[in-house]
């Protein structure tokens, strides 16, 4: 196949895959790096696509050469070499089209029977919500800082109808000094309806400014909700499997830690910029109006703030409890929901039901306690607001006799306080509610800091030839906390056309090897290398393409039959359908009486065991990797039908591919394999070939 891939890729094919990928070049930039590189005759196709990327963009893409049947829609167009020569392959209205771009007709893909060919696909490296590729955010306070900061235009919009509108606090407060100093001696009517009328028009104004600043809010919300849960979301996507920790609850409390928080956030940023300066503003201008009576609110501003601080510490242990609980209660949820019938069938509702009255006695006691703390803040707050203002009048009364100030003056210095009293409620409330925020942000960094299967700024491989051989080297495979090593491996290979059985009895390491093997589990030490290239150096599209896993027990998604056999890749009906009928999945899609659109509930709901398995095992033959690692793959079969897998996997299964299986039943690693591996506590004991087994079967 690659003797007969042609090294010269048309260079109109080249510049019509730079636009549909939005790479900005001039364009006699381009055309002299792609006549460059093309005429290079010592590097593959794949190599010059990936090389004029790199000069044109960085590292914003990643190329990948894969056969036709592999390739993934999602990474349309690509270039195509099939039929003899390069086209450009491209989808519209769910079919697939080749054109030479040469021509005006486009050539359509018949789906059930794709041609042999090889796809150069191009695809966007991951890109951070900031839109600022490679960045790896550990710090939940970056992350909520850097999503608000990356587009300052909102920062400044509302800032502006923020400032604008406390500028009319202070007109609404002159307003009233005028018309007690000035209309209400004179009764100057005319006076007062100009001063109306200018009033009315402030409010008017204060009115819009209010309402488009909470346009302007929502928005920046729904923006930041949309990327942060983006971004956690992909990071859960790609954590080392063996680093998640081993409480859903938990899990799901952290990856809703930062909800709160980028609440919070976007609130206190406005405060701190602006209602916070203002509120200082209106102090100085009070002081000026009124004189000794700012001092009242000073004093009154910097007592809320130290009580504040007090109950903010009263409340850390109360806050910490509540969440730890809260989480427990989430896990403890899912659990029940998801080992209902075990709970029902050993009669244990009554523990449980009991375990969950006490989890929520826990949360209501500390909920009670902080909630108290913080009705308490705000009501003392409320009170020193309330005795400020009386006190206020009082040292304003007291002027006024002496003559130094206006009946105007003690009228704007009370609308004045009002404005002051409210940032002074509000630094109380984000300081008693900061805790719970910081509990928040505290559980998500914990979420963030689990390290990635891959880093971000890792230069990964992607070979254009399938792997033929795996090997492992002083393999060692550890879990966190744990005291011994699940696997201890010294050295071990397997190569193409090998099928191999592994044996041993519960605990032995056969599952957690073939995850490490897939590239679930990372290493503790030693390596495991596809041909000469370490797995953890390899892209995981790469990956996926060549190495397809089958756990003991099959996952399934709330969706169809069909999504959950093709699972986003790109199958024929004609494909689908024959390997259904190997499993014997046709008869169950038929008697559903939806066949494909057979709905699929969350975990599976609707099938049994078996049938779950025969979805997974679906799902690997559509896939048909070079390398095929399946645990206990007929563990939940009858006889029969644990015949009929036999037989599509044998029908399926390529010459040069390599099997993997563990399986406590020796009969089938005889039948299926050509190779046994016996393991115990983590470590390889035996290693022969089936027939040198049989040998010492019959002669036992």
């Amino acid at each position: 196949m690659k003797n007969m891939i042609s090294n010269q890729i048309p260079p109109e094919l080249i510049r019509h895959l730079l636009v549909r990928l939005n790479v900005i070049a001039q364009p006699d930039q381009a055309d002299s790096l792609i006549a460059e590189v093309n005429n290079n005759p010592l590097m593959m196709p794949s190599g010059k696509i990936d090389l004029i990327l790199k000069r044109l963009t960085g590292t914003r893409y990643r190329v990948h050469q894969t056969a036709l049947k592999q390739f993934n829609r999602a990474y349309l167009p690509a270039l195509i070499f099939v039929f003899g020569r390069w086209q450009i392959i491209d989808e519209k209205d769910t079919k697939l089209f080749l054109t030479t771009l040469s021509h005006e007709d486009n050539i359509q893909l018949d789906g059930s029977d794709l041609p042999v060919g090889v796809v150069i696909s191009v695809r966007q490296t991951e890109v951070t919500p900031f839109g600022l590729p490679e960045d790896e955010t550990k710090n939940s306070r970056q992350l909520i800082a850097k999503l608000l900061l990356s587009k300052k235009r909102w920062l400044f919009d509302i800032s502006a109808a923020t400032i604008v509108v406390n500028i009319f606090a202070i007109f609404t407060s002159l307003f009233a000094m005028q018309v007690y100093d000035r209309v209400v001696p004179t009764l100057a009517f005319n006076t007062l309806y100009a001063l109306v009328t200018g009033v009315t028009l402030i409010y008017l104004m204060d009115w819009l400014l209010k309402i488009a600043r909470a346009k302007i809010l929502d928005n920046k919300s729904s923006y930041l909700d949309k990327k942060i849960s983006g971004y956690i979301y992909e990071h859960i996507l790609h954590v080392q499997l063996d680093k998640l920790p081993p409480s859903l609850g938990t899990l799901s409390a952290q990856v809703g830690g930062l909800d709160a928080a980028r609440q919070f956030f976007s609130s206190t940023i406005i405060f701190v910029l602006v209602d916070l300066p203002f509120a200082a503003l209106f102090l100085v201008i009070m002081a000026i109006i009124g004189g000794p009576t700012a001092a009242v609110y000073g004093v009154t501003f910097v007592a809320s703030l130290a009580f504040a601080y007090v109950m903010q510490k009263k409340s850390q242990r109360m806050v910490k409890t509540y969440i730890s609980r809260s989480n427990e209660r989430t896990g403890m949820l899912v659990d029940s929901i998801r080992g209902n019938e075990t709970i029902r069938s050993t009669g244990s509702a009554g523990h449980f039901l009991r375990e969950w009255n006490a989890i929520n006695q826990a949360i209501s006691i500390s909920g009670i306690q902080q909630k108290s703390l913080t009705s308490l803040g705000n009501t003392t707050s409320a009170l020193l607001g309330s005795m400020s203002y009386v006190v206020a009048i009082v040292v304003g009364v007291n002027l006024i006799g002496t003559s130094h100030l206006t009946m105007g003056a003690l009228v704007a210095c009370s609308i004045l306080g009002g404005r002051i009293l409210g940032p002074i409620s509000q630094a109380v409330g984000y300081m008693i509610q900061y805790e719970s925020v910081k509990q928040g942000m505290d559980m998500v960094d914990k979420l963030l800091e689990l390290p990635r299967e891959r880093g971000k700024q890792q230069v990964l491989l992607s070979p254009a030839t399938t792997p033929s051989s795996l090997s492992m080297e002083s393999l060692k495979f550890q879990y966190d906390k744990a005291s011994t090593s699940q696997l201890q491996i010294g050295s071990l290979r397997f190569s193409a056309g090998e099928r191999v059985a592994l044996l041993g009895s519960i605990g032995s390491g056969k599952s957690t090897l073939l995850k490490v093997a897939a590239g679930l589990y990372k290493p503790t030490d030693g390596r495991v290398r596809l041909d000469h290239s370490d797995l953890w150096e390899l892209d995981p599209f790469y990956i996926s393409n060549n190495v397809c896993y089958l756990p003991q027990n099959v996952d399934l998604f709330k969706g169809t039959l069909k999504s959950n056999l093709c699972m986003d890749n790109d199958v024929s009906e004609v494909k689908l359908t024959h390997v259904m009928n190997l499993l014997g999945l046709d008869v169950i899609a038929q008697n559903s009486g939806k066949g494909l659109d057979m709905l699929i509930h969350e975990g599976g709901g609707g099938l049994s065991g078996g049938q779950r398995q025969l979805v997974g095992l679906c799902r690997i033959m559509l896939k048909q990797p070079s390398i095929w690692l399946l645990d206990e793959p007929t563990s939940s079969l009858d006889a029969h039908t644990q015949k009929r897998v036999v037989s599509a996997i044998e029908s399926l299964i390529k010459p040069t591919d390599i099997l993997i299986f563990a399986t406590h039943n020796p009969q089938l690693g005889l039948e299926l394999g050509n190779r046994m591996i016996i393991m115990e506590n983590g470590s390889v004991t035996k290693d022969l070939p089936t027939s040198a087994v049989e040998v010492r079967r019959k002669s036992a």
